[in-house]
């Protein structure tokens, strides 16, 4: 009898465990309003793909700017919409996920990254290299399923 509890209550704190990892899945907007990464989980790591990003005037449409400031010239025909630009984070507790990488498709460069939920809807990333010290902070808030991008026109009735 105890020990059908005891694999009951594994049972339980596995499924909570996985959920409070989980928190970091859904689709997050930096505070400036020029980009969108949807979060998901693959294989017990944490990924974050480019899901929509504010283009300038005069810069091709956002499905047509590829990844030309790789370093790898095989990847520089990729596009940037659906590329990971997050990967590999692992929760490491307290609202943190860590030991992964940032690539910037701006400057072709990867940082390692840790990113912390500061509450559900808040999330800060860290790019740095080498040492958290020499990085950057983005902030991001969470969208709801079905929210418009920024700048899109509502529908007309």
């Amino acid at each position: 009898m105890i020990a059908l509890l005891l694999s009951g209550l594994s049972i339980l704190t596995s499924f909570t465990s996985t959920a409070v990892e989980n928190r970091i899945v859904g689709i997050w907007q930096s505070v400036d309003n020029d980009l969108r990464v949807e979060m998901y989980a693959h294989n017990g790591q944490y990924n974050g793909r480019l899901a929509w990003f504010l283009c300038a005037d005069d810069d091709p449409p956002m499905a047509a700017q590829l990844d030309t400031e790789n370093p790898n010239p095989a990847l520089r025909s990729r596009p940037w919409l659906g590329m990971n630009i997050v990967e590999q984070l692992t929760y490491t507790g307290h609202d943190e996920w860590s030991g992964g990488k940032v690539y910037d498709p701006n400057s072709g460069h990867t940082f390692e990254a840790t990113v912390r939920l500061t509450n559900p809807d808040r999330l800060i990333v860290r790019g740095f290299w080498k040492t958290p010290l020499f990085g950057r902070n983005m902030q991001f808030h969470r969208i709801a399923p079905g929210e418009k991008q920024p700048g899109e026109l509502s529908a007309k009735k």
